[in-house]
């Protein structure tokens, strides 16, 4: 049994994360900002220690990451203090591995080892920390997600409340996408295959499908039709921002695709999920219905 820090454990991946560690008998200590929340009291019903603290608290997270033999980390894109915050974060996390001597499985970004400054602070801040990560003697695996499959439950976004999918890209533009399972199930197989995984840097897809593809599996698992709609760039550039068009704009641009059935072969230890895959785990009457 490995014991395991888990940062963010109350989100999308840290949640992904606490539960397949927990399904496969490790022990888990959970990094929380708010310990009284349902989410992070649900991890301590099963079994997980709560570890109060932010990612600006060095102290608390030291104290966290004492003892553990892995930690798994990201930083939290988007917040009040901008892409400096999140490196403050990044680095804070590494450091963190590095002093305790733990095997460090940080969360990163498709191709942020090779980035040139995009304009996009959300990839560029972890291009940062990854340099500097490179620079420090810690035990490191790095993943590399591509866009999550999850977005597509930001009904405010995706409008699948009103019985369309749309999504600013083209209809037949294939998009990489990756459901947090995933990043969980290869972030699970590095910490309990340490001697294999140690020192890599993985890009992480789970499929990779156009909106017209993604609305027909969606139609499926919901039982109705749903037809995919293009939503115009600058509506979203006028809702989201300018970095979030800008993402969307290179997602349209791109060409580089990950190598999905290698990356499949190579790990075959992962259960990895396709998009239809992923579909079939959602309960969409609660979805839609929220």
């Amino acid at each position: 049994m490995t014991k395991v820090l888990v940062i963010g454990a109350t989100g999308n991946q840290g949640g992904a994360v606490s539960d397949l560690l927990l399904d496969h008998g490790h022990e888990v200590v959970a990094y929380v900002r708010a310990p009284e929340s349902p989410a992070a009291q649900a991890l301590a019903a099963r079994g997980v220690q709560l570890a109060p603290g932010n990612l600006a608290d060095a102290e608390a997270l030291g104290r966290a990451a004492t003892g553990v033999d892995a930690v798994f980390g990201l930083s939290v894109p988007f917040g009040d203090g901008g892409k400096e915050e999140e490196i403050a974060q990044g680095r804070l996390i590494v450091d963190t591995a590095t002093r305790v001597g733990a095997h460090l499985v940080y969360s990163s970004v498709r191709g942020a080892d090779r980035l040139e400054d995009s304009d996009i602070d959300h990839a560029d801040s972890k291009q940062v920390v990854e340099t500097y990560l490179r620079g420090q003697d810690v035990r490191a695996t790095v993943l590399g997600p591509v866009y999550f499959i999850e977005n597509v439950l930001n009904l405010n976004f995706s409008r699948l409340g009103d019985g369309v999918l749309s999504n600013p890209l083209s209809p037949g533009k294939k998009l990489d996408q990756v459901t947090v399972l995933d990043i969980a199930g290869l972030a699970v197989y590095a910490i309990e295959h340490p001697d294999e995984l140690v020192g890599k840097r993985i890009d992480v897809a789970s499929d990779s499908v156009t909106g017209e593809e993604a609305a027909r599996i969606l139609s499926a698992a919901i039982g109705r039709e749903i037809p995919y709609r293009q939503m115009p760039l600058a509506q979203v550039r006028q809702w989201a921002g300018d970095e979030i068009a800008d993402m969307f704009q290179r997602f349209e641009d791109n060409t580089d695709f990950v190598d999905v059935v290698a990356l499949r072969a190579q790990y075959p230890g992962v259960t990895w999920h396709s998009y239809a895959d992923w579909a079939k785990t959602v309960d969409w009457d609660r979805v839609l219905k929220g």
